[in-house]
């Protein structure tokens, strides 16, 4: 990981699930922690808090941007597909919002 990632993975475990300056300021780093973090056991809260903060927030801020790896990552990886269904759809637009609910499988 790279440094920048690493130190969102660290703040994440030391209780900052938001990651919400990442999220809107620097995205290439938000998504690799997301990615980072779901490579760890996290219990359902914590996916939950992964699913509903980080992410919803990247692809509310950032989502034209990244919608093609979220749809190509959820069609890939069972794991991130499901931490698909516990995102709403926030500040989303609405083009962005419907291919998110297309690429998962489920809802939570």
């Amino acid at each position: 990981m790279e440094p920048a990632v690493e130190e969102l993975v660290a703040a994440w475990f030391a209780g900052d699930h938001c990651l919400f300056e990442a999220c809107t300021e620097q995205p290439e780093h938000a998504w690799g922690a997301v990615l980072a973090l779901l490579q760890h056991e996290l219990s359902p809260d914590d996916l939950a808090l992964l699913a509903a903060g980080p992410l919803e927030t990247l692809l509310g801020s950032h989502g034209a941007a990244f919608i093609g790896r979220v749809e190509d990552r959820g069609a890939s990886d069972p794991r991130f597909n499901h931490l698909l269904g516990g995102v709403w759809q926030g500040g989303m637009p609405d083009a962005v919002w419907q291919r998110v609910r297309a690429a998962r499988k489920e809802a939570w």
